[in-house]
């Protein structure tokens, strides 16, 4: 009987992250925002969450292990689908990785830049959250002094949006979703 009341309680969830998941996906169809993205976490290796970036921009999700690899990912998804703007040239340590940063930029050429749209979006999300534990939406409203600004919702936000002033203070916040992640999850992979 434990284990049938578990399940149920476990299906309830996946039940209501469901239904709260389709209310985003209609708030967010009257707007034309290409900087919000829906981080959809599969799982933890080593106390580092994994999962993939869901964004109208895109035709697939774009996967990504770690919370680096993640904000650095959300960057150059803002970059191809070219909103928010930058407000100034990004720096490297190399020029290899400058070039292959601005030719993100390239891929889209004016007036033929291809979008999924919401309704791609949403197809794509129904599908990533079947394998989610978490979801969770990052907005990126703007890209200024060298950084990112925006708001993020999840969970620890008790669904209420968290405004960050630059990269390192979502980089913050997302860290307390991922500890609270891990330790909820116990064991890593």
């Amino acid at each position: 009987m434990i284990g049938e009341n578990e399940t149920e309680e476990y299906s309830d969830e996946i039940m209501t992250k469901k239904r709260e998941m389709e209310q985003q996906m209609q708030a967010m169809a009257v707007t034309d925002w290409a900087g919000i993205m829906m981080v959809c976490i599969h799982g933890q290796v080593e106390n580092r969450i994994y999962g993939a970036i869901v964004n109208r921009c895109l035709e697939e999700p774009v996967s990504f292990c770690g919370l680096d690899q993640l904000v650095l990912k959300m960057d150059e998804i803002c970059e191809l689908a070219g909103s928010p703007m930058l407000s100034m040239d990004p720096r490297f340590l190399q020029e290899k990785r400058k070039a292959d940063y601005l030719g993100i930029g390239k891929k889209r050429k004016k007036g033929r830049q291809k979008t999924a749209g919401w309704q791609n979006m949403f197809d794509i999300l129904k599908q990533q959250a079947a394998l989610s534990r978490e979801v969770f939406e990052v907005q990126i409203l703007f890209r200024s002094n060298a950084t990112m600004q925006g708001r993020l919702r999840c969970s620890l936000s008790g669904k209420k949006y968290v405004s960050f002033r630059s990269a390192l203070e979502l980089l913050r916040m997302l860290k307390e979703e991922e500890l609270e992640f891990c330790g909820k999850r116990g064991k890593t992979i």
